[in-house]
């Protein structure tokens, strides 16, 4: 998935060891949960969404 993320496509070669592995549902479930949690991401990030007042960070930040 992350070929994918980076290079906006994968290899025939990675395509079919995916299938290999999950099944056509789950390779097209697993690129449907990436989609979606980049796009709350870049929402997220795009708002600047803070962390809810008196919770800690869950992750320490990532540095840019």
């Amino acid at each position: 998935m992350t070929r994918l993320h980076i290079n906006k496509s994968i290899t025939d070669t990675t395509y079919e060891r995916a299938l290999k592995h999950f099944d056509e549902r789950g390779v097209i479930d697993m690129l449907g949960i990436k989609g979606y949690y980049t796009f709350l991401a870049m929402i997220m990030n795009g708002t600047r969404t803070a962390v809810p007042d008196g919770k800690p960070a869950p992750l320490k930040a990532f540095p840019k």
